[in-house]
């Protein structure tokens, strides 16, 4: 017999934690397939995906979704993706919102995130690297402090503003929020800003999706969280 259950391709200190998150949430039964980077002593390519991962599908990086039987074993590689895939498919009772919520809102928070987010935050790692240089003091971080992370200061403002309940969405995670994890979490991990002090909504809200049991539970599933792994890379000379 088919199976009918998704199955995710997940690497370690990756963005696909935030979807073994999403599939704790939904309470639904699914496939794990685990894959290590790899290490960092790899000839050619430290920390990528390995092997295992690159054989797993065209796109070769992780999350790699494949649905159930019934919607064609089809393969979704983007996180977005695969987080209004599952929401759509299985949120049953509607607690995302996707169906009856703010849709709005949740795009605008998702779109956020993957833009002017993901802009920022790639040019922090470009920094962090030593690719980009802030100063002529070497590849420090920016400067700039709050003004470079202005989109922080957007969120901030969401979370102060938006529905009452502790999440972006309300009182449950909706898709912004389990799409939002992981650029939070690079930001804190990397200490890039310092959230309790200058965030604090921000930062109480990453706490509070960290005490939540299906985070815990996709977390145990897991093989590690580590954002801050990946080296500077030495200046060049």
């Amino acid at each position: 017999m088919a199976d009918n259950k998704p199955t995710l391709h997940h690497m370690n200190c990756s963005q696909s934690q935030r979807i073994l998150w999403l599939l704790e949430e939904l309470n639904i039964e699914y496939n794990l397939i685990s894959h290590e980077r790899n290490p960092p002593d790899h000839p050619t390519r430290p920390y990528h995906s390995p092997p295992s991962l690159v054989a797993a599908g065209h796109y070769g990086k992780a999350p790699l979704l494949i649905t159930g039987a019934k919607d064609g074993s089809r393969p979704i590689p983007e996180s977005s993706a695969i987080a209004t895939y599952l929401i759509r498919t299985f949120d049953t009772e509607d607690k995302f919102g996707l169906k009856n919520g703010d849709w709005i809102r949740d795009e605008t928070l998702v779109s956020i995130n993957s833009t002017t987010f993901n802009h920022v935050s790639i040019q922090a790692l470009m920094f962090d690297w030593g690719v980009l240089k802030a100063n002529d003091a070497g590849p420090n971080f920016p400067s700039s402090g709050k003004g470079y992370w202005s989109v922080l200061g957007d969120l901030e403002y969401e979370l102060k503003n938006g529905p009452k309940g502790g999440y972006f969405m309300g009182e449950h995670p909706g898709r912004a929020d389990i799409m939002l994890e992981f650029q939070i979490a690079m930001v804190k991990q990397r200490n890039w800003a310092d959230l309790k002090t200058d965030y604090p909504l921000l930062d109480a809200w990453l706490e509070r999706v960290y005490a939540r049991d299906a985070w815990k539970r996709g977390m145990a599933k897991g093989n590690g969280y580590d954002l801050s792994m990946f080296p500077k890379i030495p200046e060049r000379r």
